[in-house]
């Protein structure tokens, strides 16, 4: 690296820790879609002055974080959070994350907080430096994962029930359901290309033959299942299968959504919790694996019945798509969703 970019850049993360002095809250993250939004909503409902976002710029094609409080960066070292009140790490995908905080392990213990994504959990890396910065934090924030996390770590800091807004994908609270011109039932499989696709397949397999259109999500994810995952859709369902194998804007695959009756997510944890309020909010039906967080925590402590993935191969067609619980899911889900609720969720969390 050139003496001049070395300069550059002390300069700029100078001008950071001069910055940094001046806000109770930090959060570090990067320009992931679900960033962009959980900012927007930040400095709508709270004060942007407490609020400091440092934001790395590491996805193609998603859009930036905006606002005052918004600092683009390209590193940690050397930043000093000594007076901020809270650190907070949306998500842990970030090595240099993990790198800093067990560098800094006095920040990482009093005052760091993880917001958990899920993969970051779930997939996470295990070695000394990844278990000793998960283990240590202040607080977490996912309570739907606390069992597993808790469990996986031997953890005995709190955890906070917040959530990120679902504004990228919402409906409007004002609008009106969608109402489908057609009979046909239209399944969608996974929110991404996954594995676990190939063996809801299998449990559909029996549905062929009626009225339904089968289509799943491949522009993202573990793209090398896409050709095997295209094969056996058109073996199963031959015309009936169609998937999206393009990025969609939050209006084309909310009008996605609209046209569909079932959603199946079949993954082995935690994901696609913002295909599934869409899904609710219109009062489609939607599958959950029995042992994954977000069935245990919607069925139980939300009052949103979802459905178990596994138990589809059992059921009759009739029973697959028949769905009793539609007007207490919208009123439920909106509950759980609405930005007063989230307000006061996230207040709370940031006062505790």
């Amino acid at each position: 690296m050139s003496i001049f970019k070395n300069i550059t850049r002390s300069f700029k993360q100078k001008r950071i820790n001069k910055t940094l002095k001046n806000y109770k809250y930090v959060h570090l993250m990067f320009n992931d879609k679900f960033n962009k939004p959980f900012v927007d909503f930040l400095n709508r409902n709270f004060d942007s002055r407490e609020h400091l976002v440092l934001c790395k710029r590491l996805c193609k094609n998603q859009p930036f974080p905006e606002g005052e409080n918004v600092v683009e960066i390209d590193r940690l070292k050397k930043l000093n959070f000594e007076n901020n009140e809270k650190v907070i790490c949306h998500s842990l995908f970030d090595w240099e994350v993990i790198d800093y905080l067990y560098k800094h392990q006095d920040i990482l213990k009093e005052k760091a907080y993880w917001i958990m994504w899920g993969g970051d959990l779930y997939n996470a890396q295990r070695d000394e430096i990844n278990d000793f910065v998960r283990k240590n934090f202040k607080g977490y924030v996912g309570i739907m994962d606390k069992e597993y996390a808790t469990k996986k770590y031997n953890l005995d800091a709190p955890f906070y029930n917040v959530h990120y807004p679902f504004s990228t994908t919402s409906f409007d609270e004002t609008a009106n359901i969608i109402v489908k011109t057609d009979k046909t039932t239209r399944i969608q499989i996974n929110n991404s290309c996954d594995e676990s696709t190939l063996q809801a397949m299998d449990f559909i397999k029996n549905f062929k033959d009626e009225d339904i259109v089968v289509t799943t999500i491949l522009s993202y994810g573990n793209l090398k299942y896409k050709d095997e995952i295209i094969e056996k859709g058109r073996n199963y369902f031959g015309d009936k299968f169609e998937y999206l194998d393009r990025y969609l804007d939050s209006a084309e695959y909310k009008k996605f959504v609209a046209n569909n009756d079932v959603l199946i997510l079949n993954q082995n944890r935690q994901q696609g919790v913002g295909n599934m309020i869409l899904y609710l909010q219109q009062g489609k039906k939607v599958f959950v694996r029995n042992e994954i967080s977000t069935f245990k925590y919607l069925n139980e402590v939300e009052n949103v019945k979802i459905f178990d993935t596994l138990s589809i191969p059992t059921l009759s067609f009739k029973e697959f798509i028949t769905n009793n619980y539609v007007e207490q899911n919208r009123k439920n889900i909106k509950n759980w969703t609405n930005e007063k609720c989230l307000v006061s969720l996230w207040r709370e969390f940031f006062n505790a």
